[in-house]
């Protein structure tokens, strides 16, 4: 069963005693709909095509609420704040790689079964026990590499 954001959202604000506004839901859609990390300003703009009353603050303040309750993660792959990214919790405690572009920004996302070699590699140096990992690879994509 696909997790669903929008219905985990409205579940915990109601529990809060909120409400899922309009423009609560329109931010969460949009979230949803970026399959490559967007930005909060990404986001903004995405639903102000349909929303032009909204505020970027709006956006920011959704995803902030987000991620204080777990339903989005907000990734930083560098450092400006402007540019960190979010995305929606698919399932707590999975692993996550990423690859950022230096040259055009560009994210992509990848799995890789190698991880748990090196999760077990560090509980066997250091014991403990490895929740979850999250990896980011810098470079160069294959098309900026092309130009470089």
């Amino acid at each position: 069963m696909e997790f669903d954001l929008v219905n985990a959202a409205e579940s915990q604000i109601h529990a809060l005693g909120g409400r899922m506004t309009t423009q609560r839901r329109m931010i969460l859609q949009a979230l949803i709909e970026c399959a490559d990390h967007p930005t909060a300003e990404e986001i903004y703009q995405k639903v102000r095509e349909k929303n032009p009353g909204l505020n970027l603050s709006t956006v920011y303040r959704t995803l902030r609420w987000l991620e204080q309750h777990g339903l989005v993660n907000a990734r930083r792959f560098d450092d400006d704040p402007r540019l960190e990214r979010f995305d929606p919790v698919v399932e707590e405690g999975e692993d996550h790689f990423h690859f950022r572009c230096r040259k055009c920004n560009q994210i992509t996302e990848f799995d890789t079964p190698l991880i748990e070699v090196v999760k077990a590699q560090f509980v066997d140096c250091f014991g403990g026990n490895v929740e979850n990992a999250t990896l980011v690879f810098y470079g160069l994509c294959s098309e900026c590499s092309k130009t470089t």
